[in-house]
């Protein structure tokens, strides 16, 4: 352990059981660290909005755990680690993926990958419920994320890339504190081969479903437009073109 509680050495035994959640193995532990060691790192600290094992991490999906870590040029970065139960075999896809939407600016940097971690920026910022939910300030910059994310998610479905699981925005998004940056993360189950549904889920779930939506309206009141929001949206759906989704920002 370091100067900070927070902060282990890659090898300390703290992190094994988060190495190889859910489930403790000794053969996928030391492929782990040995993976972890051929990408430089040094320090995983353990700090984030999600509890695990009662430690704190960046985040916890159903194929894999993102920790903080610090490598051996001291600087700090987010690595994916698959899970002992995962339904994928490698993190591969996942990484290429990524490696595609950075090329339009969407998605966090990513660096290097191995069978079993996916190293990426560590990004500053709140998960989108816990954004939402805590806002209190211009109602303008609440307008700009609201558009920043449609605009990414219009670009996903231009590139072809169906997220698929925009439906629940909650941990999907990361928005820096000031909300100048908005983050669209976790492409495990993206697919180039499905019908594109980015703009479609997004703006349901930002503006007419769920508790992000509420806290919205509480605040924008676009519930008294549903119905010509709905009216562009299925216009947008049988035609993703440029003027179409500017119809929908508009209303904004």
């Amino acid at each position: 352990m370091t100067e900070y509680s927070n902060k282990f050495v890659v090898t300390s035994c703290i992190l094994a059981d988060l190495f190889c959640y859910p489930k403790y193995c000794p053969y996928d532990y030391f492929e782990k660290l040995n993976e972890l060691r051929s990408l430089g790192i040094k320090y995983v600290i353990l700090e984030g909005n999600t509890k695990l094992n009662n430690e704190c991490v960046l985040g916890k999906g159903s194929e894999g755990l993102v920790l903080k870590v610090q490598d051996h040029c001291n600087e700090f970065k987010a690595a994916k680690i698959r899970r002992t139960d995962s339904s994928r075999v490698d993190v591969k896809n996942e990484f290429s993926l990524y490696q595609y939407v950075n090329l339009y600016g969407i998605g966090p940097k990513v660096f290097h990958c191995t069978r079993n971690i996916l190293l990426m920026e560590c990004l500053d910022g709140l998960p989108a419920r816990n954004w939402f939910l805590s806002f209190n300030s211009d109602l303008n910059n609440l307008r700009k994320v609201i558009v920043n994310i449609l605009n990414q998610c219009y670009t996903l479905d231009k590139i072809g890339i169906d997220h698929g699981q925009l439906n629940k925005l909650d941990n999907h998004v990361i928005i820096s504190s000031d909300g100048s940056r908005c983050t669209i993360v976790d492409f495990e189950s993206a697919s180039k081969n499905r019908k594109v549904n980015n703009v479609t889920s997004v703006l349901q779930g930002l503006l007419f479903r769920g508790i992000i939506s509420k806290q919205i309206n509480g605040l924008l009141n676009y519930e008294k437009k549903k119905c010509i929001f709905m009216d562009r949206l299925t216009t947008y759906k049988n035609d993703k073109s440029r003027q179409n989704f500017d119809s929908i920002i508009s209303l904004i």
